[in-house]
């Protein structure tokens, strides 16, 4: 008797999921967020207009963030120039349709280095972003001065999870 009653206890507690996922879909259905298809790619669009990623800033460590609203862009754009410095408000950013993808190399002892968000796939565990990393190979000839890469790239917001994931590249300059 007892396997009877957890054998229905399952298909019920089954039932119930089942049932609350839909309704969560019928939900996101009809408010007009466009969920993105599994496996399918995401525009990932370089927010400074040169398509070039900044590399003289003040963000001396390695980071990587998803900004989802104003006040996280506000706190990003101002964390790129040291304390005190003068900044121009940061451009404007619909976030009911976008988010950012903020990626910082960190304080590089030379020039040659880089980074930039590459791509983006929705997959069954959220986003990934791929972002390419760059060093300068032994035989590379780089400024002497310190760096702090940094990109900003747009893309469609999804409320899911981001996951990052490095491809490190080493220059070989011959």
């Amino acid at each position: 008797m007892e396997s009877a009653w957890f054998s229905s206890r399952m298909v019920m507690e089954k039932v119930v999921k089942h049932s609350a996922l839909l309704a969560i879909l019928g939900l996101v259905g009809c408010s007009g967020v466009v969920v993105p298809e599994l496996g399918s790619p995401l525009t990932v669009t370089r927010f400074h207009e040169t398509g070039a990623p900044l590399y003289n800033t003040a963000v001396d460590h390695s980071e990587r963030l998803v900004i989802r609203d104003q006040n996280a862009w506000f706190s990003a754009w101002g964390s790129l120039l040291p304390p005190n410095a003068s900044t121009n408000a940061p451009p404007a950013v619909d976030f009911t349709q976008e988010m950012l993808i903020f990626v910082a190399l960190g304080r590089r002892p030379s020039g040659g280095y880089a980074i930039s968000a590459d791509s983006a796939k929705m997959t069954s565990a959220g986003v990934t972003v791929w972002v390419g990393t760059v060093s300068p190979g032994s035989r590379c000839s780089v400024t002497a001065a310190l760096t702090a890469p940094v990109d900003i790239a747009r893309m469609q917001r999804v409320d899911a999870p981001v996951n990052f994931v490095d491809v490190p590249k080493v220059l070989d300059c011959q």
